[in-house]
């Protein structure tokens, strides 16, 4: 068995190139093809139409820089970006149970810098009005309390055939000017963010959810439990700190 050394070993691709980390356990019903130039499509705006289910193409393609919610110091030495599915239970599984430690020991100490970015596979029910409601929160500058109780309550709404009331009712329970997040949900003015993040997970080769990329290294999937999340992101850190990665030809 190759050992986590040889697992991370420096890919041949530019600078930009990802390290897939396949914490991706919800997949898509249709596979795709990783894109050979993934350094560009997640370095770059979205434009092409998508194919997809789920949202409609973005209108207005945003830039990946435009989308999602960072978390960090955009300085780190180890950058990530992840994809998630409000619908998916192993995101569901993984915020609750993993990202709180991951938070505290490598994106609060200065060492990742993290990128969420909703997105959605298409096979999950309200999973779109899920991610409206957590874009018109971030509307208002609440999405993290938003992400939480849509976490939390996950099977409330998943399972609801009054998903959108059930939305509205999470929404006023945290305070939010409904008026406005009301009028953003009914709109769709947060549309072409949750359409982008789509379309750019699907370019990325994107088939499960959550899924993530470390800036820097070639693909490694696999459904990692925190100690061996842990070993990916040490590993990464500390060829940082040595100057060493495909970024710097070490």
């Amino acid at each position: 068995m190759p050992s986590q050394r040889s697992l991370l070993a420096r890919s041949g691709l530019a600078i930009g190139a990802a390290l897939a980390v396949g914490l991706a356990a919800c997949a898509q019903e249709e596979q795709r093809e990783t894109d050979e130039t993934t350094a560009n499509l997640i370095s770059s705006s979205v434009a092409a139409p998508s194919g997809g289910q789920g949202l409609a193409a973005p209108s207005r393609p945003v830039p990946l820089e435009d989308l999602g919610y960072t978390m960090g110091d955009p300085a780190a030495p180890v950058q990530l970006v992840e994809f998630s599915d409000f619908g998916c239970g192993y995101c569901r599984k993984f915020h609750e149970e993993i990202w709180p430690t991951l938070e505290e020991e490598y994106v609060e100490t200065g060492k990742v810098y993290w990128k969420y970015v909703p997105m959605i596979l298409g096979i999950f029910p309200n999973a779109e009005e899920a991610a409206q409601a957590g874009e018109c929160a971030a509307e208002q500058g609440r999405f993290r309390e938003m992400q939480d109780r849509l976490f939390r309550d996950q099977s409330v709404w998943k399972n609801s055939n009054q998903a959108e009331a059930d939305l509205t009712a999470m929404a006023e329970e945290l305070g939010l000017d409904m008026p406005r997040w009301s009028q953003c949900v009914e709109s769709g003015m947060r549309d072409d963010r949750i359409a982008s993040g789509t379309r750019i997970s699907q370019q990325a080769g994107v088939r499960g959810t959550p899924t993530f990329f470390v800036i820097g290294y070639a693909p490694l999937p696999g459904a990692l439990p925190l100690e061996l999340f842990r070993e990916v992101l040490d590993t990464a850190h500390a060829a940082a700190m040595r100057g060493e990665g495909p970024a710097t030809g070490g």
